[in-house]
């Protein structure tokens, strides 16, 4: 178990508010690690009546990392929650603080989302539902300006791929290629 590809802070895209009474946790580990991953969460002020094993599954992986999510539902809008890690040989607690094979007694070590407020919930506006959206490359323009150029800009009529450039300017928007 490589504890040091474990990752996870209580804000951004790591602990968000869904809606308006869900909460999103994410964990990154390292790639097929782990067999098992679990959010350890609860109310800080109820903790014993609502501690609860919420199971995470694998969302995504990319090249080096797994990142796990699951959706929590605190009753009273407030969490405290930790992980338990669990690979083939070895099951391992995560706190705000540090990792421990003993499950923790109490929340005063865990991370924390202190409240969910409605004002922090994002709402995607109704007119986003009809709106059209365009991606602009500039750089897949013609090439106006050829004194601003990057290094190692291919000349106009190649194949665009993901590392190559052609030079591609505003200036070069303008101009009008007659053949």
């Amino acid at each position: 178990m490589l504890l040091e590809a474990v990752y996870h802070r209580p804000k951004l895209n790591w602990s968000y508010a869904y809606d308006y009474e869900t909460i999103h946790l994410r964990l990154r580990t390292k790639k097929d690690d782990m067999q098992q991953v679990f959010a350890f969460a609860g109310d800080k002020y109820i903790w014993d009546q609502s501690k609860e094993l919420v199971p995470m599954q694998k969302l995504i992986s990319d090249e080096l990392f797994d990142y796990w999510e699951c959706a929590v539902k605190p009753p009273f809008r407030r969490l405290k929650y930790g992980f338990l890690l669990r690979s083939e040989d070895a099951e391992i607690w995560m706190t705000e603080y540090e990792f421990t094979p003993d499950r923790p007694e109490n929340p005063d070590r865990l991370f924390e989302y202190p409240f969910l407020n409605p004002n922090d919930v994002f709402i995607v506006p109704d007119w986003v539902k009809d709106a059209v959206f365009y991606q602009i490359f500039p750089e897949r323009f013609a090439n106006g300006n050829p004194d601003i150029d990057p290094t190692g800009v291919l000349p106009w009529g190649g194949e665009p791929e993901r590392n190559n450039f052609f030079g591609g300017d505003l200036q070069g928007s303008s101009i009008i290629l007659i053949t």
